[in-house]
């Protein structure tokens, strides 16, 4: 904005300002940045976790809770219901499957898991 001669940067008006506005040099004069009221925000309705939400209700309904969803899920052995960090994901997998990958896929995973573990013990709130 520009008042007066006085050139500020369109973030930083001056506010209560009897020094720029004819009131003399009684009073203050403090700049202060604008506060811009953020635009509507858009709600996606049908996003992974609304759409899914009670999609395995009818198991219990319909199958007098025999099932658990774990058992409905398709995914690789190690990751059905469980949830945690990258690094305890590789060492989970390693357990179940490291005695049947193939020698450069262990070594590689061998390689992260090595990474992720000097990287867990360096930074983190985690330490």
């Amino acid at each position: 904005s520009f008042v007066r001669g006085l050139h500020f940067p369109a973030s930083i008006t001056p506010i209560n300002c009897s020094v720029f506005f004819g009131g003399g040099f009684a009073g203050s004069c403090s700049l202060a940045r604008k506060q811009f009221e953020p635009g509507p925000s858009y709600k996606e309705r049908w996003d992974s976790k609304r759409a899914l939400f009670g999609v395995y209700d009818n198991i219990g309904i319909l199958g007098d809770f025999r099932a658990h969803p774990r058992d409905l899920i398709i995914a690789p052995s190690w990751l059905k219901g469980w949830k945690g960090n990258e690094l305890q994901r590789c060492i989970r997998k390693r357990q179940f499957v490291g005695g049947n990958m193939f020698y450069r896929d262990r070594q590689d995973l061998k390689k992260r898991i090595n990474f992720l573990y000097r990287r867990f013990n360096r930074y983190g709130k985690h330490r």
